[in-house]
């Protein structure tokens, strides 16, 4: 077998994984589904799927990580040259609540078993994982926060790295919050974010 036929193998496998277990997780809810369904599902072992995820809550991960690193990438590849900083920023974080308002229950236990991804895991990394969507999300948010600052629209003495952080929790934090509600309604949601990041970047943004 050659090593360009193995990979497509396990492309399509990883697919067919990724898509059983979003289709369980919307059937069954995130708490009533099992690895050996999902495995089922997707016509593997259950030691295969392993192979794949650690266990549910990676599989959860697995399921958004592509979808939200290209969606990030597409963002960012698009950012309007020259705009203001808040302005850039909601073009890159407004496509994400529209992304999570697609399915809200599945996206709020998403979110919560994301947020326990930040601990780093013991042993390998599973096949064909990627950096986690937040990781992600936060270079590319100090590579723009770098960009704004040689601009001189962002004041240059604040560490990017750290600037980003600050986004990107408050954008976990708003969006967690939106999501908690029994309704979340998109446009109050990216309101309340725009707001948070206004308050956030008084103190970054050079008039």
């Amino acid at each position: 077998m050659t090593a360009g036929l193995r990979e497509r193998q396990k492309t399509e496998r990883r697919r067919r994984i990724e898509v059983a277990a979003r289709a369980v997780f919307r059937e069954k809810g995130y708490d009533a589904a099992t690895t050996r369904e999902i495995a089922e599902r997707a016509e593997v072992s259950i030691g295969t799927l392993f192979a794949y995820a650690a266990d549910k809550r990676d599989l959860l991960t697995m399921v958004y990580r592509d979808e939200l690193h290209e969606l990030t990438a597409a963002t960012f590849a698009r950012v309007p040259a020259g705009a203001p900083f808040l302005t850039q920023l909601l073009h890159v974080l407004e496509p994400r609540y529209i992304y999570w308002s697609a399915d809200p229950a599945l996206a709020r236990h998403a979110v919560r078993e994301t947020f326990a991804a930040i601990y780093p895991a013991a042993g390998p990394s599973p096949a064909g994982a990627q950096a986690p969507p937040d990781q992600f999300l936060r270079a590319q948010l100090a590579a723009l926060v770098g960009t704004n600052q040689a601009a001189g629209r962002l004041a240059r003495g604040d560490d990017a790295e750290l600037v980003a952080r600050v986004i990107l929790d408050i954008y976990l934090s708003e969006n967690r919050a939106w999501l908690a509600e029994e309704r979340p309604e998109l446009a109050a949601g990216i309101a309340r974010l725009r707001a948070a990041l206004e308050l956030a970047l008084r103190a970054l943004v050079i008039d």
